[in-house]
């Protein structure tokens, strides 16, 4: 398990998708926590009434609006590339389908988790106080985009079709879910309660509940990754 999670955790660094995407997250996150603390510095009224969460704006609206975009682009084909160039049958004579399912997982979460904590640190650079809370906040809301995006990689076979789905999935998704949360409109309120954005915006320990989001897809993904005939 773990030599797969180390390969897919590297291989996530060698594409030019990647160091682009990670280019613009740390960017954004570093010219909006310095903006943040110029603001502080200028007009410190109006900055307090932000808070400390003020210097975490930039990244956080970033991984909420295109989180699903960014996941989609650089792990769509996490699981049918391994079919589609038939190793996947390798892999699973070498160890089992649950180790194979987790390392490709884990390999694309500890990605993310040293881009969420590189960004946090820059915050830090500003704020002088690490957000603890909003980095798992953040790292709870990928769980679920990962989590989710392995189920499309396990049901479609075609990465190309993996991508087309999760591109359109991750223009569609993020504008139901905040349709659902600001309307009052029962016909679409009750989408609210399958969203990660809900429970994120909920804040508190309610963001926790992510993580049983997370668990869910995950042993979706394993009941149907233990189906799938390579």
């Amino acid at each position: 398990m773990w030599a797969i999670c180390l390969n897919e955790f590297k291989g996530h660094f060698k594409s030019f998708k990647s160091i682009v995407v990670i280019a613009i997250i740390f960017g954004v996150t570093y010219l909006t926590a310095d903006l943040m603390s110029n603001l502080m510095a200028n007009f410190p009224e109006e900055a307090a009434e932000l808070g400390k969460d003020g210097y975490a704006t930039g990244i956080i609206i970033l991984i909420f609006v295109l989180g699903f975009f960014f996941i989609t682009g650089l792990s769509h084909d996490i699981i049918n590339r391994e079919v589609s160039e038939r190793t996947m049958r390798f892999l699973v004579t070498k160890t089992s389908r649950l180790n194979v399912l987790l390392g490709k997982y884990l390999g694309v979460w500890f990605f993310w988790l040293f881009c969420m904590v590189i960004c946090f640190l820059l915050i830090t650079i500003k704020s002088k106080e690490f957000m603890w809370l909003g980095l798992v906040d953040t790292m709870l809301f990928l769980s679920v985009a990962l989590a989710l995006n392995l189920v499309f990689s396990i049901v479609i076979p075609k990465p190309g079709v993996t991508m087309f789905v999760g591109i359109t999935f991750a223009l569609v998704f993020p504008a139901l879910s905040f349709w659902a949360i600001f309307s009052g409109k029962l016909y679409i309120s009750w989408f609210k309660f399958l969203t990660p954005y809900y429970y994120s915006s909920l804040a508190d320990y309610y963001i926790l509940i992510n993580g049983l989001y997370t668990f869910l897809l995950l042993f979706i993904a394993y009941w149907l990754f233990k189906r799938r005939d390579f």
